[in-house]
């Protein structure tokens, strides 16, 4: 597809409607360093000092909690990984990293990490534009205190290469069921990667495409300003649910009594489960978004099945049970949550 035709996706009518379950989750991320000091900072001191500006210059934008790693159970730490609001690398700096949290946990920033600062905004489906404006204010309140590492040529200055200019990542989480059970997925990648975009699993680089869910992104962030950035992801996120919901009805349609089984089966065993583990409920709740895409069954509240799907991550689990978990344990705990949350979920429709 040419950027010709990209651009023509911006039109009102390839956007998927409001109740449409494509696009789960929307980030941007905006990557930063201290002018005079180096991107990672070994001296404790300094470490420390950095902590407290940015906490200090932070909480003029807004309410947000500090917590130190080092003063954190493993447990914990990792269950913020796992809400994506800390990283591996922050983790393995914990003698010196930290994270801000707003409230809602929309905003983050982590300090510390592959770069000093790493700002982060979530938002709930396709908010790319909201998302921006939303860590722009951050980032601007932030620019007040903090003298950031900064090349007119270049642009902001990152330890990574490919985050040198403007610093941003925007990402769009994406279900694309049909585009990958029909073998087209591959296509489409190759596709929108021609547009300077990149489509990995739900995790970033490296991850696996776990439940059917990509994560679509910008691959440049030098020579383009963070408003062009928004707009080229947006337009190949659009695309690409164009794409998927055009082959759901092209390679369903001949399958469709068999896909509704399925579908129901998939329900049936996440409502009946006494042990589920993580990679069977990804596999079984994918059915089910499935399943509510075709109109086989509907629920109240569909989009709550993405928080679901964050509520039975391991380490989640097992701080909202106060305590490590053994694997049995751990998959009873998941079955009775994920019961009892889509008791809540399909409402009385």
């Amino acid at each position: 597809m040419s950027g010709r035709d990209l651009a023509g996706m911006e039109g009102k009518n390839y956007r998927p409607d409001v109740d449409d379950n494509n696009i789960v989750l929307t980030r941007i991320r905006l990557a930063r360093n201290v002018r005079g000091l180096p991107f990672y900072i070994s001296d404790r001191k300094t470490a420390e000092d950095v902590v407290k500006n940015v906490a200090r210059a932070a909480r003029r934008a807004g309410e947000f909690d500090l917590y130190h790693l080092s003063m954190m159970k493993p447990i914990r730490r990792e269950a913020l990984k796992e809400r994506h609001l800390v990283s591996s690398a922050l983790i393995r700096n914990a003698a010196h990293s930290a994270v801000l949290v707003s409230e809602d946990e929309s905003l983050s920033v982590m300090i510390h990490e592959e770069d000093v600062l790493r700002e982060q905004c979530f938002m709930r489906g396709l908010a790319l534009s909201e998302g921006y404006k939303r860590l722009d204010m951050l980032d601007d309140e932030l620019s007040k205190t903090i003298d950031f590492a900064f090349d007119e040529k270049l642009g902001y200055l990152t330890a990574c290469p490919t985050n040198t200019g403007t610093g941003m990542r925007a990402s769009v989480m994406l279900f694309l069921p049909a585009l990958t059970e029909s073998g087209k997925l591959k296509a489409v990648v190759g596709e929108i990667e021609k547009e300077g975009l990149t489509v990995r699993g739900a995790y970033g680089e490296g991850s696996k495409a776990e439940g059917n869910l990509y994560q679509v992104s910008n691959e440049v962030t030098l020579g383009v300003s963070e408003r062009e950035i928004v707009s080229k992801v947006e337009k190949g996120v659009l695309c690409m649910c164009a794409w998927e919901n055009a082959t759901r009805e092209s390679y369903y349609k001949p399958i469709l009594l068999s896909t509704e089984n399925e579908c129901r089966r998939a329900l049936a065993v996440l409502e009946n489960s006494v042990l589920l583990g993580y990679g069977e409920y990804l596999n079984y709740i994918s059915g089910v978004k499935l399943g509510i895409s075709l109109g086989f069954f509907r629920f109240e509240n569909p989009q709550a099945i993405d928080d679901l799907t964050i509520a039975v991550r391991p380490a989640i689990l097992a701080e909202r049970e106060g305590r490590r978990l053994g694997e049995e344990e751990r998959d009873r705990c998941r079955a009775e949550f994920v019961k009892r949350s889509l008791v809540k979920i399909k409402g009385n429709v």
